[in-house]
């Protein structure tokens, strides 16, 4: 009975860290890491994997410092594929403590790695962004700052739109330039996107917790509005990317352009319907889903770009 009781909790640990959302990570890790080989003609798997290793625990920790301070926000049925809380920790509020320590645990060991990065390939950006990815996160949720309490959540996680594929370029081609700020503008609408999608759910607790999101401020309608424009916004950016002299010509923006439209409309779909809870969440979800299509599929077709090239 002991050991099924302790198979439990670690269970309910591992779900406290919301797997699914390091997905979404390492896609615009790699997204990055691809932009970064076709630039510069070469890819280190040793330098891409040993980037991601460094990605992997602070995005990680992420899920529980949000979860330990979002303590008396959160439900323990509130939760839903994409929005709210785990919903472990009003279960088993024993594991607030074990949330705080585990979350500062994986920030240091993601912080040392960027540390011994940066010496062993002479590439202080990594580190530059491990340390701005860690404080974005834990600041989210956490005081003093606590983004997300005072309308700066929505520009927090957009800004990780830049991060994460700048990691992943930063490892394969040294650095960050002007090919990966102009890449990853439209990547920061379309996190806009998604942080709005999954506040919109959360409305009622977030509103009752004093959580000045988006939604809370202007309400869904509204917040689906900026979705549309922020998705219709990143189309024609990539759209317009193909007139750029920076990238190279192998790169066509203009499928990246059409391939984006499976967020954009999806955003507009949204902004009809009842409003009613069910309707909320079954738009919010679509939205997500197109989030992860346009992903997988721009990266596909970039790692396609990379081989052929």
């Amino acid at each position: 009975m002991k050991n099924y009781a302790n198979t439990w909790m670690i269970h309910e640990i591992i779900r406290l860290g919301r797997l699914p959302f390091l997905g979404a990570g390492f896609i615009l890790y790699a997204t990055g890491a691809v932009l970064a080989a076709i630039e510069t003609g070469h890819i280190s798997a040793e330098q891409f994997i040993a980037g991601y290793l460094i990605v992997m625990p602070a995005h990680l920790s992420v899920s529980y410092s949000n979860d330990y301070y979002d303590f008396d926000l959160d439900g323990s049925d509130s939760s839903t594929r994409y929005s709210g809380g785990s919903g472990v920790l009003q279960r088993h509020p024993e594991l607030r403590s074990f949330a705080w320590r585990f979350a500062v645990f994986l920030i240091a060991i993601s912080i040392m790695l960027s540390i011994i990065y940066a010496i062993n390939y002479r590439n202080p950006s990594v580190f530059l962004l491990t340390v701005s990815g860690s404080l974005l996160g834990w600041f989210y949720s956490a005081p003093p700052l606590r983004l997300s309490y005072r309308g700066l959540g929505e520009i927090a996680t957009a800004i990780t739109g830049f991060i994460f594929p700048a990691m992943g370029y930063s490892v394969i081609a040294g650095g960050p330039d002007l090919q990966i700020l102009l890449f990853t503008i439209p990547i920061m609408l379309l996190q806009l996107v998604f942080i709005i999608n999954v506040e919109i759910p959360d409305i009622q607790e977030d509103l009752a917790g004093g959580k000045m999101t988006l939604p809370v401020r202007i309400g869904v309608r509204d917040s689906r509005r900026i979705m549309v424009l922020a998705s219709a916004t990143a189309t024609v950016m990539l759209a317009l990317l193909s007139l750029s002299e920076s990238f190279s010509p192998g790169i066509n923006f203009l499928l990246i352009s059409a391939l984006s439209l499976t967020v954009t409309v999806p955003c507009i779909h949204s902004l009809h319907g009842s409003g009613d809870g069910d309707d909320v969440a079954s738009k919010s979800e679509l939205v997500m889903n197109s989030l992860i299509a346009f992903g997988i599929l721009n990266l596909i077709y970039l790692t396609g770009v990379m081989v052929t090239a």
